[in-house]
C-alpha cells in the first residue's frame, strides 16, 4: 500500500479519497515516513499504541507502524489498521494546505492544534485531544470507513485489493457504495461538527 518513495498506491488514494472527501491529489502528494526521519522524532506515542502526525504534506508514523513485529508485517490485519489511521491523518492534508506549505505556515498549523488542545486542557475538558475542532474534522473519514465496511474489518475485500493495488475493485466498490459513503458523511457532519 505504501510504496517506496513514501506515496501511497492509487487503490488506497481512491478509498481514502472516497471516504474521507479529501481531494485525491493532495493524497497523492503526501508522504508517508518513519517518525525517525524528522529531526524531533515527533510524534511521541508510546511503543505498543504508536500514531501518527500530519504536518505539511508528511504523515509521520511512529517506530511500531513500520516493524515486522508490530505494523509493518503486510498482513491485511495490519493494512486494516494502517487504513484506519490514514483515514484519519489524510483529513488533516487540507488543514495544513490551508496554514500552508513554508516553514512559517507548518509552524501555524502546529500553533493552532497546541491552541486548541491547550484551551481544552485549561477548561479541563475529557477529550483534550479527540474534542478539538480540527480533529473531529479529520475524524470523518475513518469514522465513515468503519461505518461503510461495517464489523468485517481486516476481512473486507477492500482491505486486500487496497494492500494488492486492486484499482478496478476499489473503483467499483465506491462507486457502488457511493450513497452509503455520502450519507455517512453527512450523517457524521451533523453529529460531529454541527457544534
Amino acid at each position: 500500500m505504501i510504496r517506496d518513495d513514501g506515496s501511497l498506491n492509487e487503490a488506497a488514494i481512491l478509498l481514502l479519497h472516497a471516504v474521507s472527501g479529501v481531494d485525491a491529489e493532495q493524497i497523492r502528494a503526501a508522504r508517508i515516513r518513519p517518525s525517525r526521519s524528522n529531526w524531533l522524532r515527533a510524534p511521541w506515542y508510546r511503543r505498543h499504541r504508536g500514531g501518527a502526525i500530519t504536518v505539511g504534506r508528511t504523515i509521520w508514523f511512529t517506530r511500531i507502524w513500520w516493524l515486522q513485529n508490530g505494523r509493518g508485517d503486510g498482513s491485511l490485519a495490519s493494512t486494516w489498521h494502517w487504513l484506519l489511521l490514514l483515514a484519519h491523518e489524510v483529513g488533516h492534508l487540507p488543514q495544513a494546505e490551508h496554514f500552508g506549505r513554508d516553514f512559517f505556515g507548518k509552524a501555524r498549523y502546529v500553533a493552532a492544534f497546541a491552541w486548541q488542545y491547550g484551551s481544552r486542557a485549561v477548561l479541563m475538558k475529557n477529550d483534550v485531544h479527540d474534542g478539538a475542532r480540527m480533529e473531529r474534522e479529520a475524524e470523518m473519514g475513518r469514522w465513515v470507513l468503519v461505518r461503510v465496511l461495517g464489523d468485517q474489518g481486516e476481512a473486507h475485500a477492500m482491505v486486500a485489493a487496497t494492500a494488492s493495488d486492486d484499482l478496478q475493485a476499489v473503483r467499483e466498490w465506491c462507486s457502488s457504495h457511493a450513497q452509503a459513503i455520502a450519507s455517512a458523511q453527512t450523517e457524521y457532519r451533523k453529529r460531529f461538527l454541527a457544534r
